[in-house]
């Protein structure tokens, strides 16, 4: 796997981790901000973001040709094959 893209998912955790330390401490600047402002409207933000997905993934299948449109499979199985491709052959799995 490529070192960059494990340091930057490292990142991203602790970037996460710091965040929500954060927006759970009340007597932090940020956390009050957050609280006051982004809790109230979470469910709703949440909703619509689970919405929007939903719409693209039906604009998707809905503007894909027959035969494309159950093509998932065989899309996962080449990416699968592709992915294994790059192992060790000699290593144990």
């Amino acid at each position: 796997m490529d070192w960059l893209f494990l340091a930057l998912m490292a990142a991203l955790v602790v970037a996460g981790v710091i965040i929500r330390r954060k927006v759970r401490n009340p007597e932090d600047p940020f956390g009050r901000w957050f609280q006051s402002r982004v809790q109230p409207r979470l469910p709703g933000l949440l909703t619509g973001f689970f919405l929007a997905t939903f719409l693209v993934w039906v604009a998707v299948y809905v503007t894909a040709s027959e035969k494309d449109r159950g093509n998932l499979t065989q899309a996962f199985k080449g990416w699968f094959k592709s992915v294994g491709e790059g192992e060790d052959k000699e290593s144990p799995k």
